[in-house]
């Protein structure tokens, strides 16, 4: 019973990391119609920048997270400017693609400067463990759960309650006629890229200094990213916070119940979820239905 608690209270703690990630897709997607398949890599390469700033040069912890914040919006603006407003208009697989073709120049431009051999990200979340009630607690896992849910949080207060996330909602609805009321829908997209980056780079802090620091962060990413989106919605901010719940538990679980070693099976069981939910709810859990005129 209490193997049963730990995996499933682990699964929920690594959740909230995944739905900090799968958030940063998310805002992308719904403000632009584009999704970002260069999130990963710029996970990775933020994770990085952080340990090259912290292990090469010995800067503080703080004043490395606040040059690693920089350098994400610097990402984003190179982004949205040079990547994706030439594209604007253009049918929606090529924005698709851009993404993809970026991201792996990312990814490259990443390991020539840092190679893809693994490194250990310096000490930035709390060691050791604990235990309450039978049930073991990773403080770096209940950390980084603390963390991601409380930017989760933040990201959506800003988006409910702000001028600018209003801003961001009504052209998530149709580009046009924000415009048309006087949005200026380019400065939309240039703050969408800025929270999808920032979210990538802690996810990526995050997830490195829990696990293991590699040029295949980038791909774990995404790979999470992707069914958390689908199973929950590609377009619900809750949906991505549930989806990343059950995935982590599904992750969990099965690293617990099934042979550990198995890893290919632990990794393909997320997909396997998400294709049945689809086959049941096409548009998720909580996506919204869309009735199209043929």
């Amino acid at each position: 019973m209490d193997t049963l608690l730990t995996a499933i209270v682990q699964g929920l703690l690594l959740g909230g990391v995944y739905a900090l990630i799968a958030l940063g897709v998310l805002v992308i997607a719904k403000a632009t119609k584009v999704f970002n398949l260069a999130h990963g890599n710029i996970m990775m390469m933020s994770a990085f920048f952080t340990w090259w700033l912290i292990a090469q040069f010995g800067l503080p912890v703080w004043a490395s997270l606040i040059l690693v914040a920089l350098f994400s919006v610097v990402i984003a603006l190179t982004m949205e400017r040079l990547v994706m407003r030439p594209l604007v208009g253009r049918p929606m697989l090529i924005p698709f693609v851009a993404t993809l073709v970026a991201g792996l120049a990312i990814k490259g431009i990443s390991n020539l400067w840092w190679g893809g051999d693994p490194r250990t990200m310096p000490q930035i979340l709390p060691t050791g463990s604990f235990s309450a009630g039978g049930v073991a607690f990773s403080w770096a896992l209940l950390v980084s759960f603390i963390v991601a849910t409380v930017m989760f949080i933040a990201f959506v207060l800003f988006f409910q309650y702000t001028r600018m996330g209003l801003a961001m909602r009504s052209v998530a609805e149709h580009q046009v006629v924000s415009q048309s009321l006087g949005i200026n829908v380019k400065t939309v997209f240039i703050i969408s890229w800025i929270v999808g980056c920032l979210s990538a780079a802690v996810g990526g802090i995050l997830l490195s200094s829990m696990f293991i620091l590699d040029s295949s962060l980038g791909d774990f990413g995404i790979m999470r990213a992707l069914p958390v989106l689908l199973l929950g919605g590609i377009e619900s901010v809750p949906g991505a916070f549930v989806g990343a719940l059950i995935i982590g538990l599904v992750e969990t679980l099965s690293g617990t119940y099934i042979d550990p070693h198995v890893t290919a099976f632990r990794e393909v069981l997320p997909f396997v979820l998400m294709v049945v939910i689809l086959m049941i709810r096409p548009n998720g859990l909580f996506g919204l239905k869309q009735i199209r005129r043929i």
